[in-house]
């Protein structure tokens, strides 16, 4: 197979072209075949499982090729038949599907895109979805840890997602040209004939530079975020709480370091956090404490863990701590092993 996909010949848009015939190794060749019953097992690995309905015409061999990432897969993949597919609810990731060749036509919640080649659409974690491949339809998908967008959405936004992104397409000018160019920066440095020093140097910061033109563009885009990035004394004030976490914390001190009223302060927090000062600063030293419980080379007992980080009170320091992760800190640490009493 010549996994540059060349073969297919040229897609009909300029832009992102280098991603179809750039140099994707033949390491990168996750299988390739004429048996959909195979592909079906081979993606639903990759992606997840999912039903599909093809007609028997051919045009060639389904393939799929993959690029691994610490929180970011790029994947190329093509079925070589006119395909219908229904996978289940992804949970755990969210998919950015380019169209590089044929047609796509997408359904994923409220959308409904009949995508040809250039099209480039954000598949939301928890969107019910299903897909039409043309027969000479080749796809690009970038599987994104979930975790890893609601961290930028928060780092940007300044609040959770407001009941979890939906799918979008990414149409606006300059918004395809930025995502391929952020792809194709980290298509380079998985390749495998990156020196390992440099790739370990720049593969996070490229990852979390997709990441952010992604979640950027997606705020940019939406109703009343005109001024998407939260208010500076926010920021400062989580700065403050994160450096400090493990000191006694009032709301006087945090808004002095933020630089505002304790109202204001209040106010910014609800507003883009959706969380009062005090909850936010609690939530903090619970996954303090967890990242402690997590870590193998930690000796200090549970007690003591939750003492360092500000809880005076244990029972209800374990009430909290249960809420907010779902098992008691004994759990946390027994799973790694760790021998300390409470």
């Amino acid at each position: 197979m010549n996994t540059s996909f060349s073969h297919l010949g040229p897609p009909s848009t300029s832009s992102g072209s280098s991603l179809l015939h750039g140099d994707i190794p033949r390491s990168a060749l996750v299988f390739e075949s004429t048996d959909l019953e195979r592909a079906r097992e081979e993606v639903g690995r990759v992606f997840c499982p999912y039903r599909f309905h093809a007609t028997r015409q051919r045009r060639w061999p389904a393939s799929m090729s993959r690029l691994q990432g610490e929180s970011v897969a790029l994947s190329w993949f093509t079925y070589g038949a006119d395909i219908s597919i229904e996978p289940e609810v992804f949970g755990d990731f969210v998919l950015v599907l380019t169209t590089l060749a044929g047609r796509a036509d997408i359904r994923s919640g409220s959308l409904e895109l009949m995508g040809k080649a250039g099209s480039t659409v954000v598949i939301a974690q928890d969107a019910q979805s299903s897909y039409r491949y043309s027969l000479d339809n080749v796809q690009m998908g970038v599987r994104i840890d979930a975790r890893r967008v609601d961290e930028f959405w928060r780092r940007l936004s300044g609040r959770s997602l407001p009941g979890g992104l939906s799918s979008w397409v990414l149409d606006a000018p300059g918004q395809r040209d930025r995502w391929l160019a952020s792809v194709e920066m980290l298509r380079q440095l998985l390749h495998p004939d990156t020196p390992q020093t440099l790739r370990a140097m720049l593969l996070p910061r490229a990852e979390e530079l997709l990441i952010m033109n992604l979640v950027a563009d997606r705020l940019a885009g939406l109703p009343g975020t005109a001024s998407p990035i939260a208010p500076a004394c926010l920021r400062r004030a989580k700065a403050f709480i994160d450096e400090q976490a493990g000191q006694p914390l009032t709301l006087a001190a945090i808004a002095a370091a933020a630089h505002c009223s304790i109202r204001t302060l209040q106010r910014a927090f609800h507003q883009w956090r959706a969380i009062g000062v005090m909850r936010y600063v609690k939530e903090v030293r619970l996954q303090r404490v967890r990242e402690a419980l997590l870590e193998p080379e930690e000796t200090a007992s549970i007690t003591e863990l939750a003492s360092r980080w500000g809880f005076a009170h244990l029972g209800q320091f374990a009430v909290d701590y249960r809420k907010a992760f779902g098992e008691r800190p004994s759990d946390t640490r027994r799973r790694v092993g760790g021998g300390v009493v409470p």
